[in-house]
């Protein structure tokens, strides 16, 4: 008999539509996000102030050669107007040899500290933007967001089988990952397709029948094959599939996809027995394209367990951009706020306490018990960051209502 799934309910015991423990999903993404928001304004204000601290160096640079081109003009000026030119003008260039070389000195001194200072600031930013990353790739890791759909990436050839997982969530964002193979003990040794799906029969071409011109069905049983790459979608497929672990080619490779019109589309490519270029890809048909489609969804079903094994973000991606050469983490968070924004203000409205956000699970035997958030808790993560920032949680049934000041109406004359 399964565990019994505890009843979530509203802080007022009606019953809480969406039903797991959103506290928790709100308590953790104030975190993250505070975190990042504090990282990212710290790493804006290091790169303001060194590009500020550049401007001082050009205005310092260029008061000293005004100085110097000064100095070297009175020189100049009073060597030619001397009693004797020719005697002083020996004397007269020493001085601005002299000049000149403290200027060199000078303007040297001034990139040096300047560079100093930009080294120092870029190693700053640097490590703000990493722990930024870190601090996003670790809640995106812990899978706060619905998953629409996913993609898995295998390769089993090689002597350390690894893979990548992409999912898409809502709000066009696209996350993938890393995938722990060796540790699914399924995955973490050679497969055969047989061990997914049995009977794999396929017509995988023609050929010419025995003392005779006339072309027969090529068919294969591909169930002794063994797995050596897998690329698998919500509805496409590309298997590739070798007589043994170790060989150094793949025998078939089986292709699936969705036409422009939505039907599905077929392939089967063959290596050449004797070796270089493979066979023309042949195109199943009927019950052979019926059976393409059972090992797609045989090794789909297979591959779920791998979803969740998720290790080391690859890359996140907004709108088909990269969130983080694209500077759009905010934007990550504000969509994410967005979606969380009504489920808040319902678990607001639903709170006795108004003080807290408050949730109810109910237990098998009707048993209940509470869970609550202290709005102060989530206070005390957003207060330290610039208004513009804090502006990103206003949405989200926590933060305290801003007193509007009501305008002074104008003294009578």
């Amino acid at each position: 008999m399964g565990a019994i799934v505890p009843t979530y309910l509203f802080g007022d015991s009606s019953p809480f539509p969406d039903g797991y423990d959103f506290l928790a999903e709100l308590r953790s993404f104030v975190q993250a996000a505070s975190r990042a928001l504090q990282l990212s304004h710290e790493a804006d204000l290091l790169e303001q102030n060194l590009g500020e601290r550049a401007q001082e160096h050009l205005h310092a640079i260029d008061a000293l050669q005004s100085f110097f081109d000064g100095v070297t003009a009175l020189v100049a000026d009073r060597a030619a107007r001397a009693r004797a030119p020719q005697l002083v003008a020996p004397h007269a260039r020493q001085i601005l040899e002299h000049v000149e070389r403290v200027a060199a000195s000078a303007k040297q001194a001034r990139a040096q500290h300047l560079d100093t200072e930009s080294v120092d600031a870029t190693t700053r930013i640097r490590e703000r933007r990493t722990e930024l990353r870190n601090v996003l790739a670790a809640y995106l890791l812990a899978d706060p967001l619905p998953t629409l759909g996913w993609a898995l990436s295998l390769s089993l050839g090689g002597t350390t089988p690894h893979g990548q997982v992409m999912l898409t969530h809502p709000g066009a964002l696209t996350t993938c990952f890393m995938v722990d193979v060796t540790g699914d003990p399924r995955w973490s040794r050679p497969r055969k397709l047989g061990e997914i799906i049995q009977g794999v029969t396929l017509q995988v071409g023609y050929k010419k029948a025995f003392l005779r011109s006339s072309l027969h069905p090529d068919v294969h049983t591909l169930d002794e094959l063994y797995i050596s790459d897998l690329e698998i979608g919500p509805d496409s497929m590309e298997l590739h599939l070798r007589r043994k672990p170790d060989a150094p080619r793949d025998a078939f490779i089986l292709d699936l996809d969705i036409g422009l019109e939505g039907e599905p589309l077929g392939r089967v490519t063959r290596a050449s027995d004797k070796g270089g270029e493979s066979d023309a890809p042949f195109a199943p048909q009927g019950e052979h394209l019926d059976l393409l489609k059972e090992v797609a969804d045989a090794i789909r079903r297979e591959c779920q367990s791998l979803v969740a094994r998720k290790t080391r973000l690859v890359f996140a991606q907004l709108d088909e951009h990269d969130v983080f050469e694209r500077g759009l983490v905010r934007a990550v968070l504000e969509r994410i706020a967005a979606r969380l924004a009504p489920i808040a203000a319902q678990v607001n409205a639903h709170s006795p306490n108004p003080t807290e956000l408050s949730l109810k699970f109910e237990r098998d035997g009707g048993r209940r018990e509470e869970i609550y958030l202290r709005k102060q808790e989530l206070i005390d993560l957003v207060e330290p960051l610039p208004p513009e920032a804090q502006a990103l949680f206003e949405g989200l049934a926590f933060m305290p209502k801003k007193r509007s000041i009501p305008p002074v109406p104008p003294r009578a004359i």
